[in-house]
């Protein structure tokens, strides 16, 4: 006695993973600018909280350059210039900047930030994500 597959036990293994491959990936498509807008979010968050924990650490002012229409920012020490340049996904409409002088968020070396303000993030849905950045440098994000 031979053991094994048939040819249509296989043929029928690989239309059930077609079919549900089929299923799922319109099911992504649909929620990828949701996610891409949650990680960009994510991501801007971690880059303040960085620029908050080196000036601390350096004693240097540091600070995020926003560019709206460019939908970029970049991660600037004060004294040197540029450190690091990130552009938001596709998925990112717009980027809204409130509150910050020369749209810049600027933290001193004790940890707060020259000015409050916040960052709105909207995706290709009218999805939104606010960050907050309160006058001590605290940082949230909420929908």
């Amino acid at each position: 006695m031979k053991t094994g597959f048939t040819l249509t036990e296989i043929l029928l293994v690989i239309a059930i993973i077609g079919i549900i491959s089929l299923a799922t990936i319109p099911a992504i498509r649909f929620y990828q600018p949701n996610i891409q807008l949650s990680g960009a979010a994510r991501e801007l968050v971690t880059d303040l909280r960085y620029i908050q924990q080196i000036t601390v650490t350096e004693q240097v002012e540091h600070c995020i350059q926003f560019f709206p229409l460019e939908k970029k920012y970049q991660i600037v020490r004060c004294t040197d210039g540029v450190i690091e340049e990130k552009t938001l996904p596709a998925e990112i409409e717009t980027m809204t900047v409130t509150g910050f002088a020369e749209d810049k968020v600027m933290y001193n070396p004790y940890g707060a930030v020259r000015e409050s303000g916040t960052i709105v993030l909207e995706n290709t849905r009218n999805e939104t994500k606010t960050i907050f950045v309160k006058p001590s440098g605290f940082v949230e994000i909420t929908d």
